[in-house]
């Protein structure tokens, strides 16, 4: 994957970049869970829940749903590329409707940045082998030992183009 997005930053596309953002949201969404109060009485899936109810919605239910993500617990940002779109409210990290977070766009924009800017100037490695489990601390979900890693600095004296964005 990190050699496709250095070849990609090199074409000044961003097509990978933005499928691996929404793999590594679904996947590893920062909140674990959305409320949403209730005005009036809703029936979810075949239950009555009565007005001036909160009700929780839990990212991992939605985003590891393999009728809808196969393999879910894969990370495989292919599936958002090519048009690929789970469409609808299968996809949340940001909640939907009039409640979304008005900072998505931005947030977005900083993990292309982000991302491409750490991708061009160093090789990151993980600091031990084994998969970190993500762990929720206050509203947030992070990495349970700290996302350690180990950076080298890349010798490259090539210089990427504008980064071209498609929000």
């Amino acid at each position: 994957i990190v050699e496709g997005l250095r070849a990609e930053f090199e074409r000044g596309e961003t097509i990978l970049l933005d499928a691996v953002i929404k793999e590594t949201m679904r996947s590893r969404p920062v909140v674990p869970q959305i409320a949403r109060y209730l005005t009036e009485d809703t029936e979810i899936d075949g239950c009555l829940v009565p007005a001036e109810t909160t009700v929780m919605l839990p990212m991992s239910v939605i985003h590891l749903d393999p009728e809808v993500y196969p393999e879910a617990e894969a990370f495989r940002p292919e599936r958002f590329l090519d048009g690929n779109d789970p469409g609808g409210y299968a996809w949340l990290p940001f909640g939907g409707g009039v409640r979304r977070c008005p900072g998505a766009s931005l947030a977005q924009l900083e993990m292309r940045v982000m991302i491409r800017t750490i991708l061009q100037n160093v090789d990151l490695a993980p600091d031990r082998p084994e998969p970190e489990r993500p762990v929720v601390r206050g509203i947030t979900t992070v990495p349970s030992r700290g996302a350690c890693v180990i950076v080298r600095r890349r010798l490259s004296d090539v210089a990427a183009p504008p980064m071209e964005t498609h929000a």
